[in-house]
């Protein structure tokens, strides 16, 4: 008959960590991030630091499908549409595919990847540079680096970007890359602790 041997509480314990600290890196993780457009609150109104200011912040930003855009604006005097890159090249504000965004604290979930185009209701405040082209990256695009010396180049879009919407439904969540490296390590580890 097998004698029982006095186990060391130590491998639980690791265990019990290591599965802590991978469900919190998932949990942690899941959330969309959220950017302030332009990084401050009173980015989005004229004069502007540069025509392009808008579009050189987000060259230095990477855009997933979850993370939202806050638009913080006067909406006596500004607003925020979504357009096509058609509509969004010539400031043209009137348009059947536009979504129109008045309240002076716009969040818009990015809910597909490839670009996404903002411009400003007013179309004299459009042509002064009050417009944004962000690149919404998919669950599996690979991160390269892109220059903050120049705007975002854009791929063609085949067709307007997905709908978007302000804070309604669930954001769509993948799991991050440090958390699948994360769970193989504990995977292994929890392994080796078993053997």
């Amino acid at each position: 008959m097998a004698s029982i041997q006095n186990v060391s509480p130590f491998p639980l314990f690791f265990l019990i960590i290591m599965m802590s600290t991978t469900l919190l890196l998932l949990i942690s993780n899941s959330e969309g991030r959220e950017f302030l457009v332009g990084g401050s609150e009173d980015s989005w109104k004229v004069p502007l630091p540069s025509p392009d200011f808008l579009n050189q912040w987000a060259g230095t930003h990477r855009f997933k499908i979850g993370d939202a855009l806050i638009f913080k604006y006067d909406n006596m005097t500004e607003s925020v549409q979504m357009v096509p890159e058609e509509d969004y090249e010539s400031c043209e504000r009137v348009g059947d595919d536009h979504q129109r965004f008045n309240d002076g604290n716009t969040k818009v979930i990015l809910r597909s990847s490839g670009p996404i185009h903002f411009i400003s209701g007013q179309e004299s405040h459009c042509h002064m540079g009050l417009k944004l082209a962000v690149v919404v990256m998919s669950a599996i695009h690979h991160h390269q680096p892109t220059s903050p010396n120049h705007s975002l180049p854009l791929p063609p879009s085949p067709s307007p970007a997905a709908p978007l919407s302000t804070n309604q439904g669930a954001l769509a969540h993948t799991p991050p890359a440090g958390f699948i490296m994360g769970f193989e390590v504990s995977s292994v580890m929890l392994f080796f602790l078993v053997i």
